[in-house]
């Protein structure tokens, strides 16, 4: 049996249950809202910080072209000093790295038995002053001449689980030496300060410069006329409490991008 009072009850129930639906609704919209807000917001941030990560980028490479070579810079090490500035309120960090003071794995594509042992000593030494276990300097270097060859298949990447393709072609980036066969993660972090990948089969070494691990190594290296000449820029925007990184390697005589990845150097 139902009264008034009781048909009050249910119509109060009913309005608090509406009320509170609203209320969750609201907040579920302001929610929504702010998330859409900080998505903007970040997207906004890092498309203006990639801009000016550019034009950053044209400014050094304006400064290479200048510059016959790496005797004409003003620091006398393989990397640069960082250099800080300032545009538009995006604080930004740029650092310069040489890749003459690093061997180019390319040089390894199709490469005859003296440039594999060059290698291949570099392997060795490497495991020797850091005491990671690496592959031995004369297996990694024919696995990775192998890697690049447009004319091998090598099945023990086929029989790999899942199965996979050896590269058939030069490398883009030095951190593809992690898919050739022996290679680990701890054998790439123990190479990866000592090697690069530019394009080209040249790899000339800087003898004043490079680590003097590197200048040990291929103390019998000729530059050769004309050798090419590549640096790499990271660039560090810092726009509100976010970090973008850049990396860019440049073939600095001719004032041309190679590669542009948004994310940081490697090694």
């Amino acid at each position: 049996m139902s009264g008034p009072g009781t048909q009050r009850g249910v119509a109060l129930i009913t309005a608090l249950l509406v009320m509170a639906l609203a209320v969750v609704a609201a907040v579920g919209m302001a929610m929504r809202g702010q998330a859409d807000i900080r998505r903007t917001s970040a997207v906004f941030e890092r498309d203006f910080s990639r801009q000016v990560a550019l034009g950053a980028e044209n400014m050094v490479l304006q400064l290479l072209e200048r510059t016959k070579g790496p005797e004409e810079l003003l620091w006398d090490t393989c990397r640069s000093p960082v250099l800080p500035f300032e545009v538009d309120g995006v604080k930004l960090e740029a650092t310069l790295d040489d890749m003459r003071c690093r061997y180019n794995l390319n040089a390894l594509a199709g490469a005859k038995e003296t440039e594999l042992a060059d290698f291949a000593r570099l392997v060795d030494r490497v495991a020797q002053e850091s005491g990671v276990r690496m592959p031995p300097g004369a297996q990694l270097a024919m696995a990775v001449s192998d890697w690049m060859d447009t004319e091998t298949d090598d099945p023990i990447y086929r029989l790999e689980e899942p199965p996979r393709v050896s590269g058939n072609r030069p490398m883009v980036s030095a951190s593809e030496l992690n898919s050739v066969a022996g290679m680990t993660a701890e054998a790439w972090q123990a190479l990866a300060p000592y090697v690069t990948a530019y394009p080209g089969t040249a790899s000339p070494i800087d003898l004043e410069r490079s680590p003097e691990l590197i200048q040990e190594v291929f103390a019998d290296r000729q530059a050769g006329e004309d050798p090419p000449w590549y640096m790499r820029l990271q660039i560090v925007a810092q726009f509100a409490n976010r970090r973008f990184y850049q990396c860019t390697l440049l073939d600095a005589p001719n004032g041309t991008v190679v590669l542009r990845e948004q994310t940081a150097c490697e090694p």
